[in-house]
């Protein structure tokens, strides 16, 4: 089946030098960069785009495929592809807050609380806080974003004595770590992350402007100050597509 390009002018030059898929992502790139397709939509579907540009549904997938691997703005969602800003790596390697990395980044973060609550400690977070399961400890969702855009949702559990702290900061504070390390001068040492994929709960889906069951990326971290007291344990839900996560590792010393 012989295939049509319609040549849109902004992009006229690509049809005529690039292969199909290729130019076909420059067009949608081109159109997100322009608000065309808004930060957070979805994009029509690839049978309508296939039609649009005059191309077999494949080279469109292709297009999207690059768009994602490369210009790291279209993510798929279901049989669908949203729009998001481009993806910014996160070391692994550092201790630092959501906020500091975002500020060291060139983005502004933010942050609102959702909920904060007193309660016992479960197992798990007992475990993870060097205490007993029982223990008095306080909860805290927040929607974190990125240049006004949700990210990610923090679930947040600290322990019993940062609690008043913590109660007293303002609903839309940039940094917990920031005011803990501040107040109790005492500076962060390490952090364990492990990360899964899950599907997005249904609080995490209203938050971040997503239905139930969307794919997000899981990463629970637990945080030590430098004299081994655990700062918290969180269970945070990014969005996919938005951050990713880098790791840098040696090889040992060779014996002898």
């Amino acid at each position: 089946m012989s295939e049509a390009l319609p040549r849109p002018d902004h992009v006229a030059g690509v049809w005529r030098a690039s292969p199909r898929f290729r130019a076909v992502a420059s067009a949608i790139e081109v159109r997100i960069r322009a608000g065309e397709y808004p930060i957070g939509t979805v994009l029509p579907s690839v049978a309508s785009l296939a039609r649009e540009f005059g191309v077999a549904r494949g080279t469109v997938e292709r297009a999207l495929a690059r768009l994602e691997n490369e210009s790291r703005l279209v993510s798929p969602l279901g049989r669908r592809w949203y729009v998001h800003a481009a993806t910014r790596s996160q070391s692994l390697s550092v201790v630092r807050s959501f906020g500091q990395w975002a500020l060291a980044s060139g983005m502004t973060p933010s942050g609102r609380f959702v909920e904060v609550a007193r309660g016992r400690a479960t197992g798990v977070e007992a475990r993870e806080l060097g205490g007993r399961r029982g223990d008095p400890v306080l909860r805290v969702v927040r929607v974190r974003a990125l240049d006004r855009v949700p990210v990610m949702v923090e679930h947040t559990t600290f322990p019993s004595w940062l609690a008043a702290t913590i109660e007293s900061l303002p609903v839309d504070a940039r940094s917990i770590m920031e005011v803990v390390e501040r107040e109790h001068r005492v500076p962060l040492g390490h952090a364990e992350h492990r990360i899964e994929a899950i599907a997005a709960s249904a609080m995490d889906g209203r938050l971040l402007g997503v239905s139930r069951g969307t794919p997000v990326l899981r990463v629970l971290r637990t945080v030590r100050f430098v004299d081994g007291r655990a700062f918290e344990y969180s269970d945070d839900r990014y969005l996919p597509g938005m951050v990713s996560f880098s790791q840098v590792t040696t090889s040992p010393s060779p014996a002898g």
